[in-house]
This record gives C-alpha cells, sequence and structure tokens, in this order.
C-alpha cells in the first residue's frame, strides 16, 4: 500500500515476477475486505503486456468481493 494505492510493479521483469506482486495484492486484497480495490489494466501500457498475459494472473482476485477489475480482464477471465 502507498497511501489510498496499492501498488503493482510491471516493469522490472517477468510474467513470474509480475505474478508474484500479483499473489502479494491478492492476499493483501483479502485480508482487508473493508477497503476496495480498483484495478486497472496494469503492465498494459507502455510495459507492453497483452491483456490475455495480464488478466489471469487475477484469477484468484477476480473472487473477492473488494476487487474490480477491467471489463478486458474480465473478458478473458471469463
Amino acid at each position: 500500500m502507498t497511501g489510498r494505492c496499492y501498488a503493482i510493479p510491471t516493469m522490472d521483469g517477468s510474467l513470474d515476477i509480475i505474478r508474484k506482486h500479483v499473489d502479494d495484492f491478492t492476499e493483501y486484497a483479502a485480508a482487508h475486505p473493508e477497503l476496495t480495490f480498483l484495478v486497472t489494466r496494469i503492465g498494459c501500457g507502455i510495459a507492453g503486456w497483452k491483456d490475455s498475459e495480464i488478466a489471469p494472473l487475477f484469477g484468484k482476485a477476480s473472487e473477492l468481493g473488494n476487487v474490480t477489475l477491467p471489463e478486458e480482464f474480465w473478458k478473458i477471465l471469463q
């Protein structure tokens, strides 16, 4: 957490590294159901990842009631 945001780095490595960061985020979100997390299309801009590469990393997070994912991710996860 940084202020009212949760930062997930996407430019410092492979999808395996990003997966670890997303898993950490998912654990944090699950432990804090009183907070709401509005996830953007992380990594799909200047980092150069495709929605189809990033969206599956949020599979577990998509099951949490306090996490909202972008429509592009939902289309892939469904």
